[in-house]
Parts: C-alpha cells; structure tokens; sequence
C-alpha cells in the first residue's frame, strides 16, 4: 500500500485509531472515489440525497445553507479535515442541509453509503470515531439551544451565528436583508445597525449591501 495513502487515511477523523493492516484490508473491499474540484465548483446542493459520505483532503470549502423561506443564507468556510455532513446518512432526512461549494481548488475523498454499511461497522475504531464525531455534533447543538441570551442584542446576535454554525470559529458569511435580521433578533432595525456599525468599527464584521461578513467568528465570543 502507499504510505501516502495511510498517512492520508489517518487524518482523516473517521480513521483515526486503525493499524497500517486494517487500513491494507479496508482498501481491498471498499471502493474509495477521489475528486477534484475547481474554485466556485459545487461539490453538492442543500436538499439532494445525501447517499456517499465526504472527506475534504485539500483545499477549502464554502458550506452554505438557506432558510426555508429563502429569506437569508448563511455560509461558512470549512478547512481541511472534515467531513461533509456525516450526519445526513442516515435518520428521517437523509439530505444535505446546506451546498458545498470549493473556495479553492479542493480534493475530495467520498465512501459510498452501503460501502459504509457493509465493511467500515466491522472495524471497532471506525465504530467509535461514527459514534463520537455524531455524538460530539449534537452535544454542540444541544449547548447552542441551551445558551443564555439573556445579556442583550449582541448576545443574541452571537447566538444566531452559533445556531446555524458548525464550528464556534473561521470565516462566516449571512447574506440577509435588515429588516428580516432585526425581526429574527427581535428588536428594531436602528438598534441592529447600530450593533452592527460598532462591531464593524472594532474590526469584528464588514458590512455590505444585504451583507454580515465575519472574518473570525471566535473574536466575537
């Protein structure tokens, strides 16, 4: 086998833990696909069948996810290592939750679903790193909901951006109107763009027409 290859397969979060033998046997029974994709390519769409599971090995992505209403998106950038949407495999909505567009030029590993099912359970690491990455994820969204919001405008604002992240951290994008942010955050609009051009003359967000970008999410924390 490539020791490139192993090396490879070892960053990834799914793989962690497995010897250089059960790496040599996985790889005679599941099919991997590599990809590339260029700059502004999607990778795949919120909504479609979430059926293969994702692996960013270079590059960044862009993850961006819609409200129902299609009354704002919000994106994030997503560096290398990570799994795209490990989670939507399986449960009552096996889709993608948001569209995953390259940043840059990406390389992207993917695992059939089935290949999932059928080879990977049999490997007690790869049984853990599932449970615990899946595990890790909803204890995140459980303390987001559980978050006190008490202090005010700001805090809440914080909390909306943390809602809808993945990760507490990194570049992050809200692409939405004032008037439908400020009824999200339940206050007027003077007050949010009054929040927003003092976060802006600190250095935290540069604001554009229908634009919120946050250069470090963690800076506003």
């Amino acid at each position: 086998m490539d020791f490139t290859m192993y090396e490879t397969l070892l960053q990834l979060p799914l793989f962690q833990g497995l010897s250089k033998n059960d790496i040599t046997e996985i790889l005679t029974k599941v099919k991997f696909h590599f990809h590339k994709f260029q700059s502004e390519e999607y990778i795949c769409r919120q909504d479609e069948p979430c059926r293969q599971v994702g692996f960013l090995l270079s590059g960044t992505l862009q993850a961006e996810s819609r409200s129902r209403d299609d009354s704002y998106t919000y994106s994030e950038s997503l560096p290398v290592p990570h799994i795209i949407e490990l989670y939507s495999l399986f449960g009552l909505h096996p889709r993608y939750h948001a569209s995953y567009r390259a940043m840059t030029d990406v390389s992207i590993l993917t695992i059939d679903k089935q290949y999932l099912l059928d080879e990977l359970n049999n490997y007690i690491p790869c049984v853990f790193n599932f449970s615990n990455i899946i595990c890790t994820r909803a204890q995140y969204l459980h303390q987001q909901i559980w978050r006190d919001v008490r202090g005010g405008l700001h805090e809440r604002f914080i909390h909306f951006l943390l809602e809808r992240s993945s990760r507490p951290s990194g570049y992050k994008l809200l692409r939405i109107k004032m008037n439908d942010l400020a009824a999200l955050l339940g206050d007027s609009r003077i007050n949010v763009s009054r929040m927003l051009n003092d976060m802006q003359d600190k250095g935290l967000v540069s604001l554009r027409r229908k634009e919120i970008e946050i250069p470090a999410l963690e800076r506003l924390l």
